[in-house]
């Protein structure tokens, strides 16, 4: 219980206003407690919303995936209060991200066609997007103005932004038919198509810098890689379903291989987690060669 009372008391002082900006970094101590407090409470939500708020159906996986996500972008805005520093984070991810979710929502909270059937697509598959798209543009304002200095923007090259327009091409051709809506189906499958490289940034950055990895930061990337597994999941089962007369199901293969990318462009960084996890000396990467 003591470990409980730490944890409230560290949540408690992050989010007062005169802790908020102070420049000192919370004791390491406090850090963890609070971690354990919010995987506690997110294990209580989690059963709670599937008890009370869902009807139990398949297709409630996708709200597991979106909470999943918010709790890594959760995890992630407390290590950076707690810290205050942005070390490791990637802003052009996060920019990614903030375009994913606007853009998804645009779809998920007019049309139901790619939501869950039960209740928990009602409400609260949205509201996972909503909380992680407020988490990620505080974030980006740690990272541009309050923790600016602490930011590696000498690592973080690699934009996705380019490939926006390749991303709203390919979806204006290949999109499914759920929304019964040809501008709502192409949005949801433009949410899509930049989710599948959004995290892309972050890795490359990550294998820049090389060494040990924060354990928020690897954390908040498994978190989004288990989000879209819980995903891929139900798009394994379910995309027959988007096949349209032809019969051919162009669009359900489509949305299969752009989850399936965003695990696979993650796998490296998951053997590296999960070896650090097993051998108890935390998560490294190897050594990034210098440059001339």
């Amino acid at each position: 219980m003591a470990a409980v009372a730490d944890g409230v008391e560290f949540l408690c002082q992050l989010f007062n206003r005169e802790e908020r900006y102070s420049k000192t970094p919370c004791k390491r101590s406090g850090l963890f407690a609070g971690y354990g407090v919010v995987y506690t409470l997110f294990a209580f939500s989690a059963l709670l919303i599937y008890t009370k708020f869902s009807d139990k159906d398949f297709s409630a996986i996708l709200t597991v995936g979106s909470l999943i996500q918010c709790l890594g972008f959760l995890l992630l805005t407390l290590k950076v209060r707690a810290q205050k520093s942005v070390h490791g984070l990637s802003s052009r991810t996060l920019e990614m991200y903030v375009l994913v979710f606007f853009v998804r929502l645009c779809s998920t909270t007019r049309k139901n066609g790619y939501i869950p059937v039960d209740r928990s697509g009602d409400h609260l598959y949205q509201l996972g997007d909503i909380i992680s798209l407020v988490l990620a543009v505080q974030l980006l304002y740690c990272i541009h103005k309050t923790h600016k200095s602490t930011y590696q923007a000498q690592y973080d090259t690699l934009s996705c932004m380019p490939l926006v327009p390749a991303c709203v091409m390919l979806a204006m051709y290949i999109h499914g038919n759920m929304n019964h809506s040809e501008l709502y189906d192409t949005i949801w499958t433009t949410a899509l198509n930049l989710d599948t490289i959004a995290m892309v940034p972050q890795l490359w950055m990550l294998t820049r810098v090389g060494g040990s990895v924060e354990g928020m930061t690897s954390h908040f990337v498994v978190a989004i890689m288990a989000s879209r597994a819980c995903s891929l999941t139900f798009w394994f089962y379910g995309h027959e379903e988007v096949a349209e007369a032809s019969g051919a199901n162009i669009a359900g293969k489509q949305i299969i291989i752009a989850h399936a990318i965003q695990l696979i462009l993650s796998a490296d960084f998951l053997y590296h987690y999960l070896r650090g996890r097993l051998s108890g000396e935390g998560m490294v990467l190897p050594e990034a060669v210098a440059e001339p």
